[in-house]
């Protein structure tokens, strides 16, 4: 089964978004040039290098062909489950299920089911810690709500104080698979995940490491 993708430029370099290019190349001339000049300067360009090239890892996933699983959107750590009223998209009690994405984890945020986009919103905003209660209303925000056979779901994407580079890869009424590539934060995030709490059996706890497309949060039971 070929890899969910949107209209992204491929990447040059295996395993690495297109961005990373520029930056590798730089990297390894500076690195070339410290060789010539300072040698002992050489491992250090070189390891900033690979620093820098982390930043934009984009590796292959393929979802497992399960209709009624709901994966993980982001890598990461699960923060909390909690139950909660959603306004902006699902307009019912919810379960939201909060993934943390570390300023190291790979930033790219993927579909967790099926669906339709049929809301985005972009909401400028303050770069406030996550653990501070008021972030996920105040940060700089992502909405993508995505209409499923089962019903609606909300994601809300939130950039941490250093990731100041949220940006939605996903258009209004695109037909999404599980697993699609639909929007990329880098150092660091959080991602809400709100879903109607009878349809959703959850299968994560606070603590759980989390892969996109490839961890399981839970069942569909509707």
């Amino acid at each position: 089964m070929p890899e969910p993708t949107t209209n992204q430029r491929q990447p040059s370099l295996p395993g690495l978004d297109a961005e990373a290019t520029a930056v590798v190349g730089i990297g390894l001339g500076l690195t070339g040039l410290a060789l010539g000049l300072r040698p002992r300067l050489a491992p250090a360009t070189l390891a900033l290098t690979a620093l820098a090239a982390a930043l934009f890892r984009n590796p292959r996933r393929i979802p497992p062909d399960e209709s009624r699983t709901v994966f993980a959107i982001a890598d990461g750590r699960i923060q909390g489950v909690r139950e909660v009223y959603e306004h902006r998209f699902v307009h019912s009690d919810c379960l939201r299920l909060t993934t943390v994405i570390g300023p190291l984890d790979v930033p790219i945020c993927r579909a967790p089911v099926a669906g339709r986009v049929a809301y985005i919103e972009q909401v400028r905003g303050d770069y406030r810690p996550l653990r501070d209660p008021q972030a996920p209303e105040r940060n700089q925000r992502l909405y993508i709500g995505i209409e499923t056979v089962w019903g609606p779901v909300l994601l809300s994407i939130i950039a941490a104080p250093l990731g100041r580079w949220l940006r939605c890869e996903t258009t209004q009424s695109a037909t999404l698979a599980a697993g699609t590539r639909i929007a990329s934060v880098r150092f660091g995030g959080q991602v809400d995940l709100y879903i109607q709490r009878d349809v959703i059996e959850p299968q994560v706890t606070p603590g759980d490491r989390t892969l996109a497309g490839q961890s399981r949060l839970g069942a569909v039971v509707a």
